[in-house]
């Protein structure tokens, strides 16, 4: 079995239609959302088929389906009359309103 190195691996995967960097291959090692790697002494390394499963898998969506589930909900905005524009509006002309006196 050939293991590529994270720069190898980023050539093979532009070489099939996916545009990533070597940091791209870093950070999805990190979050999990990368292909399968292993490491050889301190060094991570890819083979080309765990790339070409996850290479298809992203081409099908599946990860960004993947991310959608794990991803926190958000709540409902705070603060929001803040940032009415209409209430700004308002706000400003009271502000000059007073300076003016």
């Amino acid at each position: 079995m050939k293991y590529l190195t994270r720069r190898q691996a980023t050539a093979y995967l532009r070489e099939n239609g996916i545009t990533v960097s070597d940091s791209y291959l870093a950070q999805g090692a990190r979050l999990g959302t990368g292909p399968q790697f292993r490491y050889l002494g301190l060094h991570p390394v890819y083979t080309k088929t765990d790339l070409a499963a996850w290479a298809e898998a992203k081409k099908a969506g599946v990860l960004e389906a993947f991310l959608q589930r794990t991803r926190l909900p958000l709540g409902p905005p705070t603060r929001t009359a803040r940032h009415d524009p209409a209430r700004i509006g308002a706000e400003i002309k009271r502000r000059l309103m007073e300076t003016m006196r």
